[in-house]
């Protein structure tokens, strides 16, 4: 008999105190299971990292798996927190940097022979005494998203799932895992296509299963999320490679309890460079940009113009959705910029004609669209449009369709019929935001590997010193810009820096 314990968490979004809580828990467990002769495997679902924190963001992930490796896991499925919002290029980056194992058999490039995009692994088989335990990953595709932003194609999981599980079986694994960030769902409907699988590690959903739930024979597991469980599935298993016997459960994680110091102090080195890096100076503005949501603000604008720049297009509109405050005048640090904006959002350019533009701006006005704050922006509210290369005049007051009037491109009134190169992002190009519905995908041109915060510090860091456009590029009739209900957005003062 083999007796083997596989510990799992799952979706812990960068929560590191609490993970290092955790860390000092598995630590524990990993002692007590070794000296009474278990095996022990540690595995994360996914969703390790989360811009929110930014150690995580200016890392574009790594940091947050290092952590991992640090604290003993031994492989990682592929989440959504990194390579989503900064591209497949940052995988490569993640895996080197941490040395841990990315799993994710269905995120494949291009090329006539498929495979996994550079720093993932299909698959990964751990020695467990005489025993081969073979573990492949499967990441949520969302709605096809990766294949619309990337050169990279996503399979069927289930399918994916089953032709790496009978790799592994071939390669004489006994024992055959998943580790899934497809959600409980899915995850179920996976158990029930492939019932030779022996267990499912599940993340994405943020499900909290005290006790593995059995389809059939297959054992599905999820650890809930934010480091407040560790997972535990003990296993015994016969000559034959049949399991015998298991338990599994959640320990719940206290918030007080100790932190495993050998992280710590990993975690404790990536706080000092990151700090190093907030207080690198990349550019200067010679007055202060401030920010709003219901008028023409000018860290919208210089954002819009950065945008503009970034693109090489005749205009520019953007959202002050991306922004959480403004910058000072004189030097503008990494810090600054990271605290202006923590927008994930990409750059993107398309053509669009007059009358689409006007209809862009028109749909932005719309307070049922303006004053929202939806999750995606985390708590910001939507705003207007800022413009960069554009002017327009903009009623408050005035009947919906009719808010936007005296639009003009460079000083000359728009053409409704001519076509103009126009930048902006993800957020605003994207189809369902309606801001030009019938958009289609393959009509903007994303720069995927950047997001909002790089495009500005390049533009600050290009035309240091930079004088901000002041002149404001909204002109709202007096007793017209007084709607707004969202969110006061503070000054940038002294003490924040």
């Amino acid at each position: 008999m083999i007796q083997i314990t596989i510990l799992y968490t799952g979706d812990i979004h960068a929560r590191v105190d609490q993970f290092l809580r955790l860390a000092y828990i598995a630590q524990l467990q990993r002692y007590d299971l070794n000296a009474v002769g278990r095996y022990v495997i540690q595995v994360d679902a996914g969703d390790v990292e989360d811009r929110a924190l930014i150690e995580s963001d200016l890392s574009k992930g790594a940091a947050m798996f290092q952590l991992l490796k640090a604290a003993g896991y031994d492989v990682s499925a592929l989440g959504n927190g990194a390579a989503l919002p900064y591209g497949i290029q940052v995988l490569e980056n993640i895996a080197t940097t941490s040395g841990l194992p990315l799993l994710c058999a269905n995120l494949l490039t291009r090329d006539p022979q498929p495979v996994p995009v550079p720093g993932l692994l299909p698959a990964i088989i751990m020695q467990c005494g005489p025993m081969r335990v073979g573990l492949t990953g499967l990441t949520a595709d969302f709605n096809g998203a990766y294949e619309q932003f990337f050169s990279v194609s996503t399979p069927d999981a289930i399918e994916t799932a089953r032709a790496q599980a009978q790799k592994l079986r071939d390669q004489g694994c006994q024992l055959v895992g998943v580790l899934s960030h497809l959600g409980y769902e899915l995850d179920v409907q996976l158990a029930k296509a492939l019932p030779d699988l022996n267990f499912i590690i599940g993340g994405h959903s943020h499900t909290v299963l005290r006790y593995p739930v059995e389809v059939g024979s297959v054992l599905i597991c999820h650890a809930g999320s934010y480091a407040e469980y560790l997972g535990r599935l003990d296993l015994t298993i016969d000559d034959e490679g049949q399991i015998v016997k298991h338990h599994g459960q959640l320990i719940p994680i206290p918030e007080d309890g100790p932190q495993h110091q050998p992280t710590a102090q990993v975690w404790q080195d990536i706080q000092a460079k990151t700090q190093i890096k907030l207080s690198e100076t990349v550019g200067h503005l010679s007055a202060a940009v401030d920010l709003a949501g219901d008028r023409a603000c000018g860290m919208g604008q210089l954002l819009a113009d950065a945008l503009r720049a970034h693109m090489s297009t005749d205009v520019a509109f953007c959202i002050t959705g991306h922004l959480f405050s403004g910058l000072p005048a004189g030097p503008v640090t990494l810090g600054d910029l990271v605290r202006a904006s923590r927008s994930s959002a990409n750059p993107g350019a398309t053509r669009l004609t007059g009358a689409q533009i006007v209809h862009a701006l028109e749909h932005g006005a719309d307070p049922k669209v303006w004053q929202q704050t939806p999750t995606a922006l985390r708590g910001a509210a939507i705003g207007i449009l800022q413009v960069s290369g554009l002017t327009y005049r903009l009623d408050h007051t005035a009947p919906e369709g009719q808010r936007v009037s005296d639009v003009r491109v460079l000083g000359r009134p728009i053409d409704p019929t001519e076509v103009y190169g126009v930048a902006s992002t993800d957020y605003e190009l994207l189809a369902p935001r309606e801001y030009i519905p019938g958009l289609e995908f393959s009509a903007v041109r994303f720069d995927t590997p950047w997001v909002v915060r790089e495009v500005l510090q390049n533009y600050l860091s290009t035309f240091s010193p930079l004088t901000p456009g002041e002149r404001p590029r909204i002109t709202i009739p007096e007793g017209g810009s007084n709607p707004y209900v969202g969110p006061v957005v503070r000054p940038v003062l002294p003490a924040d820096k």
